[in-house]
């Protein structure tokens, strides 16, 4: 089975990928809130953080992010 490297996702890549601006911080905001609450993954409840893994937005949202 092939090891798959996840990078990290942020607003400015999900916008030229084609998303609204305020969709992109939405999306982002859902994938913290994920991994916070689901994942447990506290530092993820800081409001400065604005990255998420690319595996949660394509677990979330059913996208596949490029690199």
């Amino acid at each position: 089975m092939e090891a798959k490297c996840d990078f990290m996702v942020n607003r400015a890549i999900l916008i030229e990928m084609g998303f609204k601006p305020s969709q992109a911080a939405r999306m982002i905001k859902e994938s913290k809130t994920y991994l916070a609450r689901v994942e447990g993954i506290d530092f993820y409840n800081n409001r400065q953080v604005g990255v998420v893994p690319s595996r949660v937005i394509e677990r979330l949202f059913h996208i596949q992010v490029a690199e």
